[in-house]
């Protein structure tokens, strides 16, 4: 069976919930629960501080998917573009396959604009993309920078090389998307000339915005550099010492392999990497192990506790009828 048909079958579907809760249950046996040094030495004020960044940054990709929207001549209203990103994160959370509040996000804009439909799904395309690209140009970027103030690991240059490879692919991949029609016979195999002819043209369309498109990259910045600052006060709270270079690479790293459709939104795959890419600096994670199994989890806390804030917008929302646009 092909891989792209056993991840959405049962079997492939169990596997990913077997992996994330086996790396979460992992995790839970790193940390010392009998002494809690880590939690007990807490600095709550900076916690406080790292999950209200956090936080922040949701509005900050809702505002980034409300301009790429607007560049296709979609208007919905502020708040039921804020609404509806935040009942997408809760999905992305807890549904397999990585893009299922991308396809939720779909249905609602289907709704709302029914004859714009590739216009809709190219906003989602290049929200995806764009945030994917400013990730790996940040991972590489911290890594360059670790790496010319101090010696590092083969692993570090490894990643740093991986992390401009995927930036390049994904620059030339966007590049040409929205420049050529090379992919347009391919994507009409999957659904359809005439859907396939109207994404390519939603798809120019978008390119021919070079302003948003820079807006929209400033802004997928800005959300990982708020994420990247969040997770290095959490790790401030716990008693880590790593540095904001530090935190930032494993973070980037952390998030490129929860984006990969191996487990469910992320979970345990993410904070497994965190932890590891963070044994790649020595000293640190070295000396305080459990604390640093115990700063994954946290992770892990707060974006689960984010993303249930989506369920409670879904709720509400649908209890006051204000998922209509209309």
């Amino acid at each position: 069976m092909p891989f792209s048909s056993f991840l959405p079958s049962a079997a492939g579907t169990g596997l990913r919930y077997a992996l994330s809760l086996a790396a979460l249950v992992w995790l839970t046996r790193q940390v010392d629960w009998a002494g809690l040094r880590g939690l007990g030495q807490a600095d709550w004020l900076l916690a406080a501080a790292a999950v209200l960044a956090t936080g922040l940054a949701y509005p900050l990709q809702a505002w980034r998917w409300q301009l790429l929207l607007r560049a296709q001549q979609l208007t919905p209203p502020t708040g039921w573009v804020h609404r509806v990103f935040w009942i997408g994160q809760f999905y992305n959370s807890f549904l397999p396959g990585g893009i299922a509040g991308d396809a939720v996000r779909f249905v609602y804009l289907r709704r709302f604009a029914p004859d714009q439909q590739a216009a809709g799904a190219a906003s989602l395309i290049a929200d995806r993309l764009l945030g994917l690209a400013s990730l790996c140009a940040l991972a590489a970027l911290t890594l360059a920078l670790y790496l010319t103030r101090s010696s590092g690991s083969p692993q570090l240059y490894d990643l740093c090389l991986a992390s401009a490879a995927a930036l390049g692919l994904l620059l030339a991949g966007g590049w040409s998307a929205a420049r050529t029609r090379w992919w347009e016979p391919l994507s009409a195999r999957l659904i359809g000339v005439d859907r396939a002819s109207q994404l390519h043209d939603a798809a120019l369309a978008l390119g021919r915005r070079q302003l948003v498109l820079t807006s929209a990259t400033l802004l997928s910045v800005a959300v990982w550099l708020v994420d990247f600052v969040a997770l290095w006060l959490l790790a401030r709270s716990l008693g880590l010492r790593f540095g904001l270079l530090e935190i930032s690479v494993a973070a980037a790293a952390a998030y490129v392999a929860a984006a990969l459709p191996i487990s469910i939104g992320g979970h345990g795959v993410r904070e497994g990497t965190l932890v590891a890419t963070l044994s790649l600096f020595g000293a640190a994670a070295a000396a305080q192990p459990e604390t640093v199994a115990l700063l994954a989890l946290c992770l892990w806390a707060v974006t689960v506790g984010w993303s249930l804030v989506g369920g409670c917008v879904y709720l509400a929302a649908t209890l006051t009828g204000r998922l209509s646009a209309k």
